[in-house]
């Protein structure tokens, strides 16, 4: 029997191995209207099969496309669980979203659940990674903060609580060290552009950031601090945190893997590509021309990006 008060909404793109398991753990749960984004596989069919009504619109970002959904597809529900074509929904969150979903009070806008993730064989499960997200919240109080350029966070209109029970984060294409590298080395300079555009002041959070608050307001506070931090100290301060401190070894080999290669090796190659952007001595209007011109690649170089804007920087950046 389905629940009433919610609707799931899954984005997806060429993900036909990895929805065909996030659907089946939503199977009777609840309607489900998936966002695809031009996908040349067989994820459109996967999906149709599964019963899911889809909708198609292009990306540009994992914020504005939930934007995006949010504002345009036809929600009846009180209540969206926001799910990424490669999240698994574990039996424990079935159950409770079919037990006290129901009964949660009305000031109550989002529910955070807890986030695990798969990587080089092992569950994630220690290390201060991304321990809740939210990712179920009422319609017509959550946006996306489009001030993010990587990562990805809601933000409501109301009180937040906390669900023990969460998703997995299970892609399948990650187990291909090159297809995750080359995925990374895009983030990577995404990052590094966020970074200089927020220690210029050309970007915001939209939410608020705060010590004490939810876990995305602990990591706006967190990621303003880090800005401050000297450069390629700080990802070395970063793994030890990680992977020492807060008991990254107690998951084995996949949490070394995971530490090393996310909390280490890809923030080290952010610092390379901010290094990189601080020496072009970039004007503000220069850094937003570098930004939207980063939006509109897949790549992560940034002499790549540079060269797309106009003027004399392109030419530093080439033999930079």
């Amino acid at each position: 029997m389905e629940i009433p008060d919610l609707t799931a909404v899954v984005l997806t793109w060429n993900e036909a191995v990895n929805v065909r398991r996030c659907l089946a753990s939503i199977e009777g749960l609840c309607p489900v209207l998936v966002v695809d984004s031009g996908s040349t596989d067989e994820t459109v069919a996967v999906c149709t099969a599964a019963g899911a009504t889809v909708v198609h619109h292009s990306y540009s970002n994992h914020a504005t496309q939930w934007q995006w959904a949010l504002d345009n597809l036809p929600l009846a529900a009180d209540w969206v669980l926001a799910l990424d074509a490669d999240f698994v929904v574990t039996p424990a969150l079935r159950r409770r979203l079919r037990d006290q979903l129901a009964s949660v009070p009305g000031d109550v806008a989002g529910i955070y659940v807890r986030h695990l993730y798969r990587f080089g064989g092992a569950t994630i499960r220690f290390g201060g990674h991304k321990r809740s997200w939210l990712r179920i919240v009422r319609r017509g109080r959550a946006r996306a903060d489009l001030s993010d350029l990587v990562d990805f966070r809601f933000l409501v209109d109301g009180r937040t609580i906390v669900w023990r029970e969460g998703v997995l984060e299970d892609n399948v294409h990650d187990e291909d060290i090159s297809t995750w590298t080359s995925k990374q080395d895009k983030f990577s300079l995404r990052l590094a552009v966020e970074e200089e555009l927020r220690r210029s002041r050309l970007l915001d959070w939209e939410g608020r950031s705060s010590l004490f608050g939810n876990s995305d307001e602990q990591t706006m506070w967190l990621r303003d601090r880090w800005l401050r931090m000297p450069l390629f100290l700080r990802p070395v301060l970063y793994f030890l945190y990680r992977y020492v401190v807060r008991g990254g070894f107690l998951d084995g080999r996949g949490g070394f893997l995971y530490h090393f290669l996310q909390g280490f090796w890809l923030r080290l190659t952010v610092d390379w590509k901010t290094m990189q952007l601080r020496r072009l001595e970039l004007t503000p209007q220069q850094l937003l021309a570098v930004r939207d011109a980063m939006l509109r690649t897949h790549g992560g170089s940034v002499a790549r990006v540079v060269a797309e804007v106009p003027g004399p920087m392109a030419e530093e950046a080439s033999g930079s």
